[in-house]
Formats: structure tokens, C-alpha cells, sequence
């Protein structure tokens, strides 16, 4: 794709999070592009900085959160460096973002229809409450709500999770943004939910000509919905590549301990694996990899220097020593 522009193209992003206890280095110079029409799932544990690389594209950093270097070009503008009066334009329109929790995005004191009736208003300008019920309606509708009307009508503790979870995809997808971000859209949800809501985006995406970030921890639910995988640990990237090279070939320890995490219906195992320890403080980094502490097949360069980014084939990348060219 190097001769088509991205819609979303993140340079050498560092974001910190600034703590009583100290500095957290949240993400560290990660660097991807995002093309029309594509999807990209940023994978890791909770702590690995993907959800902060979504909120800063969505333009939803909190307040405590700085950014001390790199780009997140989208279309060519940079989102850390526009004006309040420009957010107005990308946050919510251009670029939406549903988040894991469904309950809790939604205002308990209000309808679901006097919801996105603000939304509209606020985001695209309209103001005739008739118009506006009418496009709800309609998104409600195209998010698999047949009974609309009756949704409309109702408070958020009156849906079911499945029900407010594809609510918020209606509100996301209202302003007709470019770019949805999906930050753990599934992980409320039962399983049976989970496949439906997956399938509806799936849908959706292409219905709208969508580009899409899909976040989550599980490289099965990846595999569901996404082109392209990321994987993040610490605040970096430590692999990324088409999800079938990723999946059938995955390159670097961390990916591999992560798809052996994933339950298969068709192997028996007295017990669940998982990947000993934990992700190392944020605040105090360590010199070598991240992942160093972790690792099976650590080296003693490991602890020393962080790992080059290197191209393994075409279009999949790697930091591991294992790869250095």
C-alpha cells in the first residue's frame, strides 16, 4: 500500500501519564498507519498502551496525559497539535470511538432517543427533534434494533448489555465518521453476544466504507474481524503483520504466548495456559526489551539494548533479537 495514503498514520507516538506515584510512560515511539477501508487490531494485555493509543486517535486523552513526541497525522493533520475550535470538527465526527462498558457510557437520566437527539445536535447541527428521532430511528434499526421505537423511548437500565452495546454503535456511526475506533467492544459480553456484535461491525464496515481500530486482548476475537494485527506490550510494538502471517507464523515470543492463551475447542488440556509474570513498571523502564523478564528464549543482548525493528517478509515486522539482520 505505499502508494496509497493512510487515513491514519501515527509517528514515533510517546504519551505519558502523569501520577501521584510518579510518570508512567504509557506508549513509547509507536509508529503504524491505518488505510481506507482497512482493519487493524492493536493486541495486547491490559497495561500494554493500547487503549491510550486509541483514546489519543479519538482525541480523548484525560487531563493528566501528556505527549511528548510523534505525530498522529489523520488525513494528513496532526490531532496532537490542532486547535480546541479544530477538535470540534474530528472528535465524535470524523473520528468515533465505542468503548468496553455499555452501561456506562450511556446517561442513565436520559431516553436513549433524547441521547442521540444531543449528539446530533451537538455534532452535526440539527436542531428539528422530528428529523433527528427520525435518523435515531434509522440507526437503531441498522445496528439489528428492530423495535426501535419502543429503544427510543426507553433508559439505558432497561436494555440488555447486548441491546446498549449496539446503541452505542448507532451513536457512534450517526455522525458518519471515517474512522471508528473499537476499544474492547465485546469483552462485557457473553460469548453468543460477543459473535453478534462482532458480526455486526463486520457488516458495518463495509456497508459504510469504514476504517476501523479494533482493540482487544484476544487474538481469537482478532482473527474474527481484522486485516492487519498489532501487537503492543509495555508501550511498544513488539509485532505486526497480515493477521494470517501473524496467526499462522507469529514471530515474536510475546504473540506466540499469546495465541497458546487462547482456548480451542478441539484440544483438551487439564488447565488454561497463560504467560508467567507481569508487565514491568511503567514509571522505570528497563534498558533492554520489555518483554525480556517474560521470555523463553531471552539472551543476554535482551537485557542490554531494546531490540531492532526489523521487516522478517514482506509486510511483517518483528523487535527480537532472533530477527536482527
Amino acid at each position: 500500500m505505499a502508494d496509497v495514503k493512510p487515513i491514519i498514520d501515527v509517528k514515533n507516538l510517546s504519551i505519558d501519564y502523569y501520577t501521584i506515584e510518579g510518570v508512567v510512560h504509557a506508549v513509547r515511539e509507536v509508529s503504524f498507519r491505518v488505510y481506507s477501508r482497512e482493519s487493524a487490531c492493536l493486541v495486547g494485555e491490559s497495561g500494554s498502551g493500547k487503549s491510550t493509543v486509541g483514546l489519543t486517535i479519538a482525541l480523548a486523552l484525560p487531563e493528566n496525559a501528556r505527549i511528548p513526541k510523534g505525530q498522529v497525522l489523520f488525513e494528513g493533520v496532526d490531532l496532537t497539535r490542532i486547535s480546541e475550535e479544530e477538535r470540534v470538527k474530528y472528535a465524535g465526527k470524523e473520528v468515533s470511538i465505542i468503548f468496553q462498558d455499555p452501561s456506562a457510557t450511556l446517561n442513565p437520566l436520559f431516553t436513549i432517543g433524547e441521547q442521540i437527539q444531543d449528539i446530533l445536535r451537538y455534532n452535526l447541527g440539527i436542531h428539528d427533534s422530528s428529523e433527528a428521532m427520525k435518523i435515531a430511528e434509522e440507526m437503531l434499526k441498522k445496528v439489528g434494533l428492530p423495535d426501535a421505537k419502543r429503544v427510543l423511548r426507553s433508559y439505558p437500565h432497561e436494555l440488555s448489555g447486548g441491546m446498549a452495546q449496539r446503541v452505542n454503535i448507532a451513536i457512534a456511526l450517526s455522525t458518519k465518521p471515517k474512522l471508528l475506533i473499537a476499544d474492547e467492544p465485546t469483552t462485557m459480553l457473553d460469548v453468543t453476544l460477543q459473535a453478534q456484535i462482532l458480526d455486526l461491525l463486520r457488516k458495518l464496515k463495509e456497508e459504510l466504507n469504514l476504517s476501523m481500530i479494533f482493540i482487544t486482548h484476544n487474538l481469537g476475537v482478532a482473527a474474527e474481524i481484522c486485516d492487519r494485527i498489532i501487537v503492543m506490550y509495555a508501550g511498544v510494538i513488539l509485532e505486526e503483520g497480515l493477521t494470517n502471517d501473524v496467526l499462522i507464523n507469529p514471530l515474536h515470543p510475546y504473540t506466540k504466548g499469546l495465541l497458546e492463551c487462547v482456548p480451542r475447542a478441539h484440544r483438551k488440556v487439564q488447565k488454561l495456559k497463560y504467560i508467567p509474570g507481569t508487565l514491568p513498571d511503567l514509571r522505570f523502564l528497563p534498558k533492554g526489551c520489555v518483554f525480556a523478564e517474560r521470555c523463553s528464549d531471552v539472551m543476554d543482548i535482551c537485557r542490554r539494548s531494546p531490540p531492532p525493528y526489523v521487516e522478517v517478509t514482506p509486510n511483517h515486522k518483528v523487535a527480537c533479537y532472533k530477527y536482527k539482520r
